[in-house]
C-alpha cells in the first residue's frame, strides 16, 4: 500500500504540468482569437498582429520552461534556471506588450494583461501563500496602467485575470505539496514497520536460538563425555535429542519470519527444568501462580535467563520465584554462579538478552534489572497488573 501515495503524487504532477501549461498560454489564445476576429487589419496593424503572436507563441515557451523549473523544485529535482535565458524572456515579454499597442483591436488591453499574469503564474509552484499575493499585487499594480485606467471594467477583468491564473496555479501546488507530504509520511511509516519487522525477528531469533543453541552445546558436550566414559546408549540417546532440537529449530525459524511464535509459562518452566537438570543445576519453582494476561512475556524472561545461567556462570543451584503483590506481578531469577569466572556478561546487564528483555517489558510498563548478592546473581523482572487486576 504505500505505492498508492507515491503513484498517486506523481499522476498529480503530471496533472498540475499540463494545468499551469494551460494556465501560462492565456496570452497566445486571446492574441489568436483577435486575429481571427480581426478584420480589415492590413499593413503596419496586420504585421503587428502577427508579431504580437509569434512573440505570444515564443512567451508561452519560455513560461513552459520556468514552469517546469518550479515544479521541479518544488519536488526535489532542483536544477539550475539560467539568468540569461530569464532576460530573454522578459525581454519577450516586454516587446510583447509593447506590440500590442500598435494593434488597433479592443482585447489587446486583456492580452497585456494575461501576458504578465502568465509570466508570474510561472514562479507560483515554488512560492508560499504569502509570496504569491505580494507578487499578485505586484502584477495587478504593473498592469493597471499598461491596461489603461480610463477602462475600469477592462482593469477588473484584467485584474481578475491575473489572480486566477495565479492562484489556480498555487492551488494546485498546495495540494501536490500535500501529496507529496503524504507520501513521505507513508515512506516513512514503511520505514519504520519495516524497522520493527526487523527488531522484532532479531529480538525473537535471540530469545529462541539463544537457548535452543546452549541445549544443542550442552547436550553436545554431554554425549561427547558419555563416549569415552563408554556409555554409548545414553550418548545415542543424547545425539538423538540434538537431532530433534535441530529440527525443532527449523520450525521455530518460520514461525519468527512469520510472527507466529508463541511460547507458555508452564513449557518454559518445563524446559528449563530440563535443561537445568541436564546440566546439572538443580532448579527450584516457588511462588504465586503468575496472571494469565503476563505469562507469556516472563515465559520469555525465563527462557533468556536460564540461557544466561547456562552461557556466563557455573552455577549449581537456580530458583525462579513469582509473587503478585501491590498491583505488580515480579519475577526473579536467582542463581550461585555470579562469582564464577566468566559471568561478567551476565552480570552487568549489557548482554543482547538482557536489552531485548528490557525493551520487550518495558513497553508493558515494567521494568527488567540485573544485581549481585554476594554470590547470587540475581534477573528481576516487574510488570504492572491492570487496575481491575488490582480490585
Amino acid at each position: 500500500m504505500s505505492d498508492l501515495p507515491l503513484v498517486g503524487a506523481r499522476r498529480f504532477e503530471a496533472y498540475m504540468r499540463w494545468s499551469t501549461y494551460f494556465a501560462v498560454s492565456i496570452p497566445f489564445g486571446t492574441l489568436l482569437r483577435s486575429a481571427i476576429e480581426a478584420d480589415g487589419l492590413t499593413g503596419a496593424p496586420l504585421a503587428a498582429l502577427v508579431t504580437a503572436l509569434v512573440l505570444s507563441v515564443v512567451l508561452f515557451a519560455g513560461n513552459i520552461l520556468v514552469v517546469n523549473w518550479s515544479i521541479d523544485t518544488l519536488v526535489g529535482r532542483e536544477r539550475r534556471l539560467l539568468t540569461g535565458g530569464v532576460v530573454a524572456w522578459a525581454l519577450v515579454l516586454v516587446a510583447l506588450v509593447s506590440v500590442t499597442f500598435l494593434i488597433p483591436l479592443p482585447a489587446m488591453g486583456m492580452t497585456v494583461a494575461a501576458a504578465i499574469g502568465s509570466v508570474a503564474a510561472s514562479f507560483v509552484p515554488v512560492l508560499d501563500a504569502r509570496r504569491v499575493l505580494l507578487l499578485n499585487i505586484a502584477a495587478v499594480v504593473l498592469s493597471v496602467p499598461l491596461v489603461g485606467v480610463e477602462d475600469i471594467v477592462l482593469v477588473l477583468v484584467g485584474a481578475v485575470v491575473i489572480s486566477f491564473a495565479m492562484w489556480a496555479c498555487w492551488s494546485c501546488s498546495w495540494m501536490l505539496r500535500v501529496l507529496l507530504e503524504l507520501q513521505k509520511a507513508h515512506e516513512v511509516r514503511a520505514e519504520l514497520a519495516l524497522a520493527n519487522q526487523r527488531l522484532r525477528i532479531s529480538r525473537d531469533l535471540h530469545d529462541v536460538f539463544g537457548r535452543t543453541l546452549a541445549t544443542i552445546a550442552l547436550k553436545s558436550s554431554l554425549a561427547s563425555e558419555l563416549v569415552l566414559r563408554g556409555q554409548d546408549e545414553r550418548a545415542a540417546r543424547e545425539l538423538g535429542e540434538v537431532r530433534r532440537l535441530a529440527e525443532e529449530a527449523g520450525t521455530e525459524v518460520r514461525h519468527v519470519v512469520r510472527g507466529e511464535l508463541r511460547t507458555t509459562w508452564d513449557s518454559e518452566l518445563a524446559g528449563a527444568r530440563s535443561l537445568l537438570e541436564s546440566a546439572g543445576i538443580r532448579c527450584t519453582v516457588t511462588g504465586d501462580p503468575v496472571p494469565e494476561g503476563h505469562a507469556e512475556d516472563l515465559a520469555w524472561v525465563v527462557r533468556e535467563g536460564v540461557t544466561n545461567v547456562l552461557r556466563h556462570s557455573a552455577a549449581a543451584q537456580v530458583t525462579l520465584a513469582t509473587a503478585v503483590e501491590g498491583g505488580q506481578v515480579h519475577l526473579t531469577i536467582a542463581n550461585d554462579g555470579a562469582g564464577s569466572e566468566g559471568s561478567g556478561e551476565a552480570g552487568d546487564g549489557g548482554g543482547t538478552g538482557l536489552r531485548a528483555m528490557s525493551e520487550r517489558i518495558g513497553a508493558l510498563g515494567g521494568e527488567v534489572t540485573a544485581r549481585r548478592d554476594g554470590d547470587w546473581f540475581l534477573l528481576d523482572a516487574m510488570i504492572p497488573l491492570p487496575e481491575e487486576g488490582t480490585a
